[in-house]
């Protein structure tokens, strides 16, 4: 296989010591693999940056010489990233709608006004660090500024890779935002019971499956009726709904099977009864016409009155379906001690290596989970979906 080609220019940066100032070149030089490693060298003795840019010219001369000779593709601007290199790379990634919409909301309001129009090799880490900079001065939290950091990260990479520039600007120890640990938001198990008591009837089977199950709000509203296995107490989880459109799940953990509580199955059973759609490919929870609900209404129309009912404070971003996630994990933990029963009933990838490595998880030994979540969460509820008639008012 012929040895892929590129023209580099390398940088010159100047830096402060404790004994003065001094020109830093960076640049790239082949491994014995034949990829790239990027090299930093000192120049403690060079005294102006037109001398520094000659020593890195002879350094560079006999590496390009070597690879070809070829010189860059010249004139290269960030706003050229996003002709067809970028939306080459979200397909060959198979990156999700939901990612995609994610990224171009950050590309459009932070990043693209910014670097607009800007030669890619005028971009500098000093550069960067304004950009960073500015995105402080607008009061962002930090977990937001670093996913505006890892976008940005990711788009300087693409353009390394595509020879736009030799290397990125990025220094992660730099420009990376710190990001504090934070408690997560979670109800405790008299809150969820409050709030599935008070609960809308429509709404119930819902939010009593976020509750005994801990899964995500799209995979959840994206379960269809063959995803349900009575027989076996199991419920197969193998897509995900985002703004009304089926996607895969969030990681390849995340497709799996995890056990039915009993009480979550009668209240399945009842509800299936009562629903006009129970076709194996109908949505177990639907609107007036099957499609699958939106989670902004599922939030709006059945989480927040009951919190309202049930005297719960509102807390924003932290009362909504990913606090029973929580709720459910923690019940697990507390009550087996086992992260790899909580790890493996959320669909989550990592605990770490070890764990992930060295522990294992029969499926038989899911139905405990259910049987913890049954018990905590179900015997109000089913005697509550037995006790009130549902109304037969269609969800919007």
């Amino acid at each position: 296989m012929a040895r892929k080609k590129s023209y580099q220019r390398g940088t010159v940066i100047e830096r402060n010591y404790d004994y003065g100032m001094a020109y830093v070149l960076r640049y790239r030089v082949r491994n014995s693999e034949g990829g790239w490693t990027e090299k930093s060298e000192t120049l403690k003795d060079c005294r102006t940056k037109k001398a520094a840019m000659k020593e890195l010219a002879k350094r560079l001369e006999s590496i390009n010489a070597g690879n070809g000779g070829l010189a860059p593709r010249a004139g290269k601007r960030f706003s050229d990233l996003f002709v067809s290199d970028w939306p080459n790379y979200l397909d060959n990634a198979g990156v999700k709608p939901s990612t995609r919409y994610s990224y171009e909301s950050i590309l459009k309001k932070w990043i693209k006004p910014f670097f607009g129009n800007m030669p890619l090799e005028e971009i500098t880490p000093s550069t960067v660090s304004k950009f960073m900079a500015s995105l402080g001065s607008h009061g962002l939290s930090p977990k937001y500024r670093r996913n505006v950091y890892n976008l940005l990260k990711l788009l300087f990479d693409i353009a390394v890779e595509y020879d736009f520039i030799p290397a990125s600007p990025i220094r992660p120890k730099v420009h990376r935002p710190k990001v504090d640990r934070t408690e997560k938001p979670i109800f405790s198990v008299a809150q969820a019971k409050a709030i599935l008591e008070t609960a809308d009837p429509l709404y119930r089977p819902l939010l009593a499956t976020l509750a005994m199950t801990g899964i995500r709000a799209g995979e959840l509203l994206g379960l269809r009726w063959e995803n349900i296995d009575f027989l076996n107490k199991r419920i197969v989880i193998t897509q995900s709904l985002w703004r009304g459109v089926i996607q895969t799940t969030k990681t390849e953990a995340s497709d799996r099977k995890i056990g039915m509580p009993d009480q979550l199955m009668q209240i399945l059973r009842g509800h299936r009864k009562g629903s006009a759609f129970t076709a194996p490919d109908d949505f177990v929870f639907c609107q007036a016409d099957g499609r699958p609900i939106d989670p902004d209404s599922l939030r709006r129309n059945g989480i927040y009155p009951a919190l309202k009912k049930a005297g719960i404070p509102f807390k924003k971003r932290a009362s909504g379906c990913h606090a029973f996630r929580h709720l459910a994990g923690s019940i697990i933990h507390r009550e087996t001690g086992s992260l790899k029963l909580a790890q493996k009933q959320l669909g989550h990838s990592n605990i770490s290596t070890t764990g992930d490595i060295y522990t294992h998880v029969e499926d038989s030994e899911m139905d405990e989970p259910a049987s913890i979540l049954g018990r905590a969460l179900g015997e109000s509820v089913v005697d509550l979906w037995y006790a009130k008639e549902t109304r037969s008012t269609d969800v919007q």
